[in-house]
């Protein structure tokens, strides 16, 4: 009588935490709200923003991007931003986006402003908007600047190579032919001078003085056009050789823009590696493929959490400690991968089977149950629905399911697990309550054991109902994550070498 009400207590335990598991779910699917609330941006470009994508302040996660689409109005992207409840946006709030990587990635990285401006309210928008300037309009305003250059250049060799040219070399003939002629009108006034003396010899002293005069104002004059000719050529010389220098420049310059100018015919025509990689539209897509994979590949890496769990449980009936280790993985807020080696005092039970021949029995068979004190090993699936959360899996080393529930603001947690049905008469029925008492690092953990199996299990091996009670810390390690990604792949590559 007592095995039949069990079996139906059992499955009326299964199918109520079904049923609930099931009520919860639709309750959240069709009504449930996230916590926090929604405000939004206007972006000349969305490229790269993707629902659940990161929204920073400080370097410190406050919240994710809700939706983007486009403002007929204005045509731009309308990005809805959800922030969390504990986090205050003020109207002078200006919100950045910015690259996480070279492969298209970005996030929001927000400055929330501060009083005495208005506080941002559910369906506000932040005004003050700035956006990267992107490697595609770097290129079209080089693309622009470059023929504008080249015409400036044009121009410039043109005026060296012709006008300032002819006006330079004008000026050195023109002083060389002046230089000639005054030589020239010197020699005359000299033959002229020497003249008037031998004629005047005799004349009065003032027309001697006059003469006298005469001469050392024309050496004067002959001493200066000789001077001033040397002066004008020198600085003829150097005005020739900067000119030439330029020309030299320009020419150079010119030839570089006509190999650039070769170059890009190339690239657009798509000859060569570069004009391929850019005209063939197969590469292209590849590229963008592989891109678009990378890019998921690094926002799972950025987006993962590593949390390390360390409990210990104080069994009172059977007066032992049983010890947990456990890492949780989680890709995303709403789903997790657990990792968990458990030290059990109730050991590892395994079933062998052996053939006796007897002479007076015959041919039969026992079955022989040994318990080791080998850990156990846990690998589950989490999803989380709102405030419940499901796992399946492998539970200490056991096929199970478990289910959570997340009260008063994640502080109080009640767990269920069902698993170990080959050990016992009846599956193993774990329910436990963790209530924070520390920042959700250090919890109290207390509940029981084996609820239906109230005799020692098949074979002698291990518990039956009991009751426990321990203490669990859990802590974010940025340290393990970075092991487990990187450190795991170089140790497969040393182990291939």
């Amino acid at each position: 009588m007592r095995k039949s009400w069990a079996a139906v207590t059992v499955g009326v335990l299964i199918i109520a935490v079904l049923a609930v598991g099931w009520g919860i779910f639709k309750y959240i699917n069709e009504g449930g709200k996230a916590e926090g609330y929604v405000v939004y941006a206007r972006f000349h470009s969305a490229l790269g923003l993707t629902p659940k994508s990161r929204v920073l302040s400080a370097g410190i996660r406050i919240g994710q991007i809700e939706d983007k689409k486009l403002d007929q109005e204005t045509g731009k992207a309308k990005v809805s931003i959800r922030i969390d409840k504990d986090i205050k946006l003020f109207e002078d709030a200006i919100v950045w986006k910015k690259s996480a990587s070279l492969l298209g990635e970005y996030y929001l990285d927000v400055d929330p402003g501060k009083p005495p401006k208005r506080q941002l309210v559910e369906g506000d928008e932040i005004m003050i908007v700035r956006e990267e300037i992107g490697t595609g309009e770097i290129l079209n305003e080089i693309g622009t600047t470059l023929p504008i250059l080249k015409e400036i250049l044009r121009d410039v060799h043109e005026l060296t190579s012709g006008e300032v040219k002819s006006i330079a070399t004008n000026v050195n003939k023109m002083i060389e032919v002046n230089s000639v002629t005054l030589e020239r009108l010197l020699n005359r006034v000299d033959n002229i001078a020497a003249s008037i003396e031998s004629i005047t010899r005799a004349e009065s002293e003032d027309i001697k003085v006059s003469i006298k005069n005469i001469r050392e104002i024309t050496e004067g004059i002959k001493g200066l056009v000789g001077t001033s000719e040397g002066q004008v050529n020198a600085t003829g010389q150097e005005v020739r050789n900067s000119l030439q220098k330029m020309q030299r420049s320009v020419d150079a310059l010119d030839r570089t823009l006509q190999n650039l100018e070769k170059a890009t015919g190339k690239i657009a025509n798509g000859q060569g590696t570069v004009g391929k990689l850019i005209n063939d539209p197969a590469i292209a897509d590849n590229v963008e493929q592989i891109t678009e994979d990378a890019g998921s590949f690094i926002r799972g890496v950025t987006r993962l959490q590593t949390i390390v769990g360390l409990r210990s449980e104080y069994y009172y009936l059977a007066n032992q400690f049983k010890s947990y280790f456990q890492v949780y993985l989680a890709p995303r807020p709403d789903k997790f991968y657990l990792i968990e080696i458990v030290d059990d005092p109730r050991g590892f039970r395994t079933s062998k089977q052996r053939i006796i021949e007897s002479s007076r029995d015959g041919i039969y068979s026992e079955n022989i149950v040994e318990t080791s004190e080998r850990l156990r090993i846990s690998f589950m699936f989490g999803k989380r629905i709102g405030f419940v959360t499901g796992r399946f899996g492998i539970k200490e080393s056991t096929g199970g399911f478990g289910l959570d529930v997340h009260l008063l603001d994640e502080r109080l947690t009640l767990s269920a697990d069902i698993y170990d049905s080959h050990s016992n008469q009846y599956p193993r029925l774990t329910g436990r309550a963790f209530l924070s008492i520390y920042k959700r690092n250090i919890f109290l953990v207390g509940g029981v054991d084996d609820v239906f199996n109230y005799t020692k299990n098949r074979g002698g091996s291990g518990g039956f109902f009991d009751w426990f009670f321990g203490a669990q810390l859990v802590f974010n390690d940025e340290d393990l994550k970075s092991l487990l990604l990187f450190g795991g792949s170089s140790a497969a590559s040393a182990g291939s070498k």
